[in-house]
């Protein structure tokens, strides 16, 4: 008897002993029984999501373009006064093609294509009112008119004399008018002088006459205000053929 209580006592410690090897295995493994009924309350609740705000976000800085016929803008404009009244900026910017403004409540820029100087000014100018002396406005239209008028200069001048005389005529006057009109109006012109002669008689007294006859519309542009270094000689030309000789009896003022 007693050597069957002696066994079943180490048989008892034997058991204890290995039920508690297994639970300490699963308490450090994890793999015990489930705790969470027995954990506090608070615990046990999720808490739920709740959004923060981040302060670092900043609304964008406002921004608009605009045409004749639309307008878009974005970002904050609360405090830009003039964007309640964007009809009122689409009806200025008219007179050309693709008339536009875009920028913000700082610095506007104006661009496109007029015809005149004009327009494009006053479309700067009712910019700038309509925005305020507070923003800046970049007036880039450029200005495309027509291709301005090639004017060329007049023909030349025929001054014409008696024979053997080297004094003007009553009519030289009206001759030289568009010629001295055009030096006036532009100073990088030049007049040109030539004087003609027949081949009858004696060459160097024709040219001779030729010269002075030349000096004598030479004196008729100083008079008229043009100045010296601005009228040039060509040696005396020669006029073939007979006939009616008034040609080799003139002086022809050219521009140069």
């Amino acid at each position: 008897m007693h050597n069957d209580q002696s066994s079943y006592s180490r048989w008892s410690w034997i058991v204890a002993l290995i039920l508690a090897i297994i639970l300490l295995w699963m308490l450090l493994t994890g793999h015990g029984p489930n705790t969470s009924c027995c954990a506090p309350a608070s615990e046990s609740i999720v808490s739920e999501a709740v959004p923060v705000t981040d302060s670092s976000v900043i609304t964008p800085k406002f921004g608009f373009t605009a045409s004749a016929t639309d307008f878009a803008s974005n970002g904050e404009s609360a405090n830009v006064n003039w964007v309640t009244n964007a009809e009122a900026l689409k009806a200025l910017l008219v007179g050309g093609d693709d008339i536009q403004a875009q920028g913000d409540d700082e610095e506007v820029v104006l661009r496109g294509t007029v015809s005149s100087e004009n327009t494009k000014q006053k479309i700067g100018t009712d910019a700038q009112a309509f925005f305020g002396s507070d923003v800046t406005v970049d007036n880039q239209i450029i200005v495309n008119g027509p291709a301005p008028t090639v004017v060329a200069p007049p023909s030349a001048a025929k001054l014409y004399f008696d024979t053997g005389k080297d004094a003007l005529n009553a009519d030289a006057a009206t001759s030289l008018a568009p010629i001295i009109e055009w030096l006036s109006a532009h100073p990088d012109s030049k007049a040109i002088l030539s004087g003609f002669h027949d081949v009858r008689g004696n060459q160097q007294s024709n040219e001779d006459l030729a010269y002075r006859r030349a000096k004598a519309a030479q004196a008729a542009l100083l008079n008229a205000g043009v100045d010296v270094m601005r009228i040039e000689f060509v040696k005396p030309e020669v006029v073939e053929g007979g006939g009616d000789l008034a040609e080799a009896r003139r002086v022809e003022v050219s521009i140069k």
